[in-house]
């Protein structure tokens, strides 16, 4: 009687020990690579079971394992804020081989950025945003725009030339000389700074 109590309380603990590593009477671990997560709150989903992916993460492992030939299938529960992901390769029956070949995919959200022009009378303004995103508004223009900045990415729109015979400064810039305007992108189109333009 003592041993078959054992025994009982042995194998009640194996169960729990089990629950506990996410084991289910498998022996095979779902997981996968993730690529281009910048924006924190996506969720996936497995047969009930939810895994929150952090930004910048480069893989992930569902805890519940699972048997050889069950079939798996991974959902997005909740897209990450700002970002859309799809995921690849992420339903089928489970083997050594497809239970690590999921890929998520993730692209952050762009918006137009852009601002209000006064008295440009003359071309070869030239702003810029960060290092490489330039454009060049023509004289008479009213506003101008960059037209794809990420969701939640810090801008720093600048003069980089005068138009001719003219100076351009930003209202309400902190800089000395007027020519930058700095902030971060919103989860929408968003306006910024007015540039006034005035003779030299």
């Amino acid at each position: 009687m003592k041993n078959l109590y054992l025994r009982s309380m042995l194998a009640a603990a194996c169960a729990v020990t089990l629950a506990a590593c996410g084991g289910s009477g498998g022996n095979l671990y779902l997981s996968g690579q993730v690529s281009s997560l910048a924006k924190e709150g996506l969720i996936l989903l497995n047969n009930g079971e939810s895994l929150p992916v952090s930004a910048g993460q480069a893989s992930f492992v569902f805890t519940k394992l699972l048997k050889t030939d069950e079939r798996y299938d991974i959902s997005i529960a909740q897209q990450p804020k700002g970002a859309v992901c799809t995921i690849t390769n992420g339903s089928g029956k489970a083997t050594s081989y497809s239970v690590s070949t999921a890929v998520v995919s993730c692209t952050t959200n762009t918006y137009p950025l852009s601002g209000t022009i006064t008295g440009l009378t003359a071309n070869n303004l030239q702003l810029v945003n960060g290092s490489n995103d330039s454009i060049s508004p023509l004289a008479g223009s009213s506003s101008f725009t960059f037209r794809q900045v990420a969701d939640g990415a810090s801008y720093n729109i600048s003069v980089k030339s005068n138009p001719d015979g003219l100076i351009c400064k930003f209202q309400g810039s902190g800089s000395a000389d007027g020519h930058d305007t700095i902030g971060t992108m919103g989860s929408s189109a968003t306006n910024t700074s007015t540039l006034n333009c005035a003779p030299k």
